[in-house]
């Protein structure tokens, strides 16, 4: 096509008769304008492709299996990105889930965190907690979290969210990039209750979640990936939905959701002051 259209404003160029050279030029309009309706047939073939390869992509992260995920992790020195493309957007989570639990101003503590990976949320969250358990249930994420956190406060032990009981009261748990790739409804309703139950009264929940870049987060929110997705705003709306839980601040970074809950008294269902 691009050869054709080059030698019709040849021929264009070289006609000598001024009749010629009008039809020569009404077949360039001509070609033009085939040539226009060509490319806007292919623009939207082109963004639908990438489309649906970037929601397979959401639609295979999101349903992986924990024997898939501690295999995928146990080969990859750097898994979570802490020194790749990727750090910037880890960074900002952490330090924003940091700020966060910060402004309540109090030590807590017996602190849980959920999913602590190689310990770059554990060492931050350290200094704010008396006590501080860390769990995974990757056995390479705790060998490498336990080198990284050598510190008194802070303990590490292997759980599974999905079938182990959660060991005591805190008061306050963290639970980042877990509960996306975790299951249905149905599953993550029992892992809210499950942390419902281990929280103190006037206790704090922060949950987070990875969102994506900016092509995720427009298949999240189109009508094929809400009908398709587990999103993290629906997850959040099931910890909303619990009588027991009142959401007191949300952050977003640029690829994470953040929420902070607290658990009401048990008295009157007031929060404490």
């Amino acid at each position: 096509m691009k050869q054709f259209g080059s030698a019709l404003i040849a021929l264009a160029c070289r006609t000598s008769q001024p009749d010629e050279r009008e039809h020569a030029f009404r077949r360039l309009a001509l070609f033009g304008r085939q040539l226009r309706r060509a490319l806007a047939s292919i623009k939207p073939l082109r963004n639908a492709w990438h489309f649906t390869k970037a929601l397979r992509g959401q639609t295979r992260w999101r349903t992986y299996d924990q024997a898939t995920y501690a295999k995928y992790i146990g080969a990859n020195p750097d898994p979570w990105g802490y020194s790749s493309w990727s750090s910037g957007l880890t960074e900002q989570k952490i330090q924003m889930a940091i700020d966060m639990v910060s402004k309540l101003g109090r030590t807590f503590e017996r602190a849980l965190e959920i999913g602590c990976a190689q310990g770059a949320m554990t060492e931050r969250l350290a200094p704010l907690c008396k006590e501080l358990l860390a769990v995974d249930f990757v056995l390479v994420a705790l060998e490498r979290a336990r080198a990284r956190c050598v510190v008194n406060n802070v303990s590490f032990a292997r759980w599974d969210l999905a079938s182990d009981p959660v060991s005591g009261q805190f008061d306050l748990i963290v639970i980042t990039d877990v509960l996306g790739s975790f299951g249905g409804r149905r599953d993550v309703r029992r892992a809210r209750d499950k942390l419902i139950t281990a929280l103190t009264p006037g206790g704090y929940l922060l949950y987070g979640d990875f969102i994506g870049d900016n092509l995720a987060q427009r298949i999240h929110d189109s009508w094929l990936g809400r009908a398709l997705l587990f999103r993290p705003g629906k997850i959040l709306g099931i910890f909303n939905a619990h009588p027991a839980l009142v959401q007191i601040s949300r952050r977003n970074t640029e690829g994470h959701l953040l929420a902070l809950f607290q658990k009401r008294t048990a008295t009157d269902g007031a929060l404490p002051v």
